[in-house]
């Protein structure tokens, strides 16, 4: 129910603001969204893991963390060590990390607080509410589209690598590297592709790859959403390949190079659905970000009088997918319920 509450909250102060930009209420969701976030207690299926290495890592020492893989999270852990600090300032420092990039790339939104709005029943609810690690990748690399659109090379490739820090799937996201300066092109598509082969063939001989195959491919772990999530990813982005880049070229064209590029990723999820539903599923959380920019500018790529219902479309989507998750997810009932807040 508290989730129900939620939503329907935040999807009533959309209503509220439609039309306009108030700066109020914009904040206060995103304050409250963080603090919904990170104060929970006992909350999402990865709290039991995440504690076991809390506890890991106070026996061991920096040098320790900087040698595990995703090494900032056990850094991290070292630093709350050093300081004392309990294991919930886990979720509030991932949270911060992840809610400000959100931000980032809701401010440069045409509607900001719808940015946030349909972020809550897939993003947020999936990721800072339970795979931190990854949160906070994410969050790094909302920064990382905005140094893209900005054409700051140095900053675009910092942030990869602080995110990859995070969790080794945000190193996908250095193949947007080329195109920084490049002219996007279907031709230019292919030839980093080429070029990026010997890294691919490097990251699936990785000990990463063999953990994700270990995990992912050679069992029968299967994410039972992942084919609701990734359909909707899929669809939204053969909606704009074919119906929506000349639109976004001629309204937002500063951003249309990176979302063009991001939107045959997500098409590209499509076709990993078949090799596993658990990995297509998590890189697909990070292409909710330009589904979230796609979705955002709808109305302003559709005015007139299919507006209204252009609008609402993913509102109802996203609604759809929310209810059938909650009450069909055996992994919802598990780990989300009831909600607590420290």
């Amino acid at each position: 129910m508290t989730y129900y509450v939620v939503f329907a909250a935040l999807l009533s102060l959309r209503v509220i603001n439609s039309g306009r930009r108030s700066n109020g209420i914009y904040w206060f969701v995103l304050v409250g969204l963080y603090l919904f976030s990170a104060l929970r207690w006992e909350v999402g299926c990865d709290w039991p893991n995440y504690i076991i290495n809390f506890e890991i890592q106070k026996s061991n020492s920096f040098a320790d963390a900087f040698s595990q893989s995703n090494p900032a999270h056990w850094v991290l852990l070292e630093v709350m060590d050093w300081w004392n600090f309990d294991y919930i300032w886990l979720n509030v420092i991932t949270s911060a990390i992840f809610f400000a990039g959100l931000n980032a790339i809701a401010r440069r939104s045409p509607a900001p607080l719808a940015v946030l709005v349909l972020a809550f029943p897939v993003l947020i609810l999936n990721m800072p509410m339970a795979a931190v690690k990854q949160a906070a990748a994410i969050g790094l690399i909302c920064f990382a589209f905005n140094a893209f659109i900005d054409r700051r090379i140095l900053h675009f490739a910092l942030f990869v690598v602080l995110a990859s820090a995070f969790h080794g799937s945000a190193l996908i996201f250095a193949l947007l590297g080329p195109f920084i300066i490049g002219r996007y092109s279907l031709r230019n598509v292919f030839l980093a592709a080429f070029l990026a082969v010997p890294g691919v063939f490097a990251l699936l001989a990785s000990e990463a790859a063999d953990i994700a195959t270990t995990r992912y491919i050679a069992t029968d772990v299967d994410a039972g959403g992942a084919i609701f999530r990734v359909g909707l990813l899929v669809a939204t982005g053969v909606l704009y390949q074919f119906y929506l880049t000349k639109r976004w070229q001629t309204m937002l064209p500063h951003s249309h190079k990176l979302t063009s590029l991001l939107v045959l990723g997500m098409i590209g999820l499509g076709f990993l659905i078949p090799v596993s539903t658990v990995i297509a599923d998590r890189f697909g959380y990070y292409f909710v970000i330009p589904q979230l920019m796609i979705y955002a500018a709808l109305p302003r790529l559709y005015p007139g009088g299919q507006r209204p219902l252009i609008k609402l479309a993913p509102y109802f989507a996203l609604l759809v997918l929310f209810i059938a998750w909650t009450q069909l997810s055996g992994h919802f009932q598990r780990c989300y319920l009831p909600y607590r807040i420290i």
